[in-house]
């Protein structure tokens, strides 16, 4: 009877567990996004120009140290793809240290180095226990200054960027996006390609220590750190480890045209299950005062989940696992792009769902509760994003790349809930012209060029390009 009672209590249980199931409780309203606070910042220039923020934060002992050097891919000359080979070789060995020396030490401060080369800035920075602070620094300024470039790892490092080139070539994202960059960009230094085989074997240790020392320098060079240590301390460091330093040349100022045009260029890729697509056009840096109003109507396009974009194409019609459209800005230039990998039977309708998409925003205002959605999404991302020392000093460095003062930082969860749906469609219809779409579009070109050359958004003024799948373009690489 005991066994009957409680198998009777367990389908009672069962019953109301599947009534549960079936009538869910409503969530919880969406709240409003904290604001962010930025901390307070001590700021050092030293005699040579070297710059060194200080942001106390957090209650572990722990610091982020991140030295930010304004040089990369826009100072690499005819040697393409040099400043990638170069921030590889940094972690080489530097000062007194090997490789294996510099990989002991990091540990033992509860750390590891990492070295990231971009298109206007490379970074270094280690993460470590604050009692290690000072340490640290003395490293990574052996890194910035005294590598040790060893000859006898040229050859593997070599061979190490071979095998990189030749992944990239293989991946269609790669291609599409890099020729798309190439298209915006021409010849500049953000739509150059990526290496070839002959670049990479051309490579001399002498190129990589002239790139080295003529790029790296106190002028160029900002120190942050953000944690809890000791201020004086640290202070002390960066004047023992960087004092000395030449200042070396200013930072290369190298601003890009931009190539806006109705084109298509398509790339064959026989046999693609899926076409990948690249819609977009040269668009606002930062220091625009409609920057913000463009990255909040951009992410309510295809900026997520809940974007206009990814609940067509992914969730209503299932062409695609997800639409991507951002603004992504180098120094006074920007690319905004919305890019997808969609079936290939799609392809045309969903090139046609996407320029649809971006001219109804423009025209017509979203509704309220629809921006107030994504605005809730945008404020709380960067919050959470800048709320960790790695993710503060970022944009930190952010700010001082473009320019922008603190208060752009401090206030920009209340711009992003300030931007009005009149705001979204005018920014859209001013700087996202009809006419200065880029498409490029790699894919089995003959399940759908026929139909894309009939598309009427198509129809009238635009050039079209088709070429093979060639050496893809190298993706433009940025800050923020």
């Amino acid at each position: 009877m005991m066994l009957r009672a409680t198998h009777l209590a367990t389908i009672a249980l069962l019953a109301v567990s599947a009534t549960a199931a079936a009538t869910p409780e409503a969530p919880p309203p969406v709240g409003i996004p904290r604001a962010f606070h930025l901390p307070a910042r001590t700021d050092v220039v030293l005699d040579n120009g070297l710059r060194l923020t200080m942001v106390p934060m957090g209650a572990v002992p722990k610091v982020t140290i991140t030295v930010v050097v304004r040089t990369g891919s826009i100072d690499e000359g005819a040697h393409n793809g040099l400043a990638d080979f170069a921030g590889e070789y940094l972690k080489e060995g530097a000062g007194q240290r090997s490789a294996a020396a510099i990989a002991a030490a990091t540990a033992d401060m509860g750390g590891s180095l990492g070295v990231a080369m971009g298109s206007d800035q490379s970074t270094l920075s280690l993460d470590v226990l604050a009692e290690h602070a000072p340490a640290a620094i003395a490293l990574l300024a052996d890194v910035v200054r005294r590598p040790s470039l060893p000859a006898t790892e040229l050859e593997r490092l070599r061979r190490f960027a071979a095998r990189a080139v030749a992944v990239a070539r293989s991946e269609p994202s790669s291609i599409a996006s890099s020729t798309f960059s190439h298209a915006l960009w021409g010849a500049h230094p953000y739509g150059r390609g990526l290496p070839s085989d002959a670049d990479v074997a051309a490579y001399t240790l002498a190129d990589v220590k002239g790139y080295v020392e003529s790029n790296f320098g106190a002028a160029r060079t900002h120190v942050y750190v953000a944690g809890l240590y000791d201020a004086a301390a640290v202070e002390n460091a960066v004047r023992a480890a960087f004092g000395d330093w030449a200042s070396g040349p200013k930072p290369t100022i190298h601003v890009p045209t931009g190539t806006r045009q109705r084109r298509v260029i398509l790339i064959e890729r026989h046999h693609a299950p899926q076409s990948t697509i690249v819609i977009g056009q040269p668009a606002i840096d930062p220091s625009q005062p409609d920057y913000v109003p463009l990255s909040v109507a951009t992410t309510l396009l295809g900026g997520g989940l809940l974007s206009r974009l990814d609940q067509d194409l992914r969730e209503t019609r299932g062409w695609t696992y997800g639409v991507d459209a951002h603004n992504a800005p180098n120094y006074r230039a920007s690319a905004w792009t919305v890019s997808a990998d969609v079936t290939t039977a799609h392809t045309t309708q969903s090139v046609a769902a996407i320029l649809r998409a971006i001219r109804r925003l423009s025209t017509q205002p979203p509704p309220a509760d629809e921006l107030r959605l994504t605005q809730n999404y945008r404020a709380g991302a960067f919050v959470i994003g800048a709320a960790g020392r790695a993710g503060l000093l970022r944009q930190l460095a952010f700010l001082d790349l473009h320019g922008l003062p603190d208060d752009w930082l401090a206030d920009y969860g209340a711009h992003v809930l300030a931007v009005t749906p009149a705001e979204v469609s005018a920014v859209f219809a001013r700087r996202l012209p009809d006419d200065a779409m880029t498409i490029v579009v790699l894919g089995d070109t003959a399940q759908f060029e026929r139909s894309l050359r009939a598309l009427p958004e198509l129809a009238a003024g635009t050039t079209w390009t088709k070429v093979g799948a060639a050496t893809p373009r190298r993706r433009a690489r940025h800050p923020h």
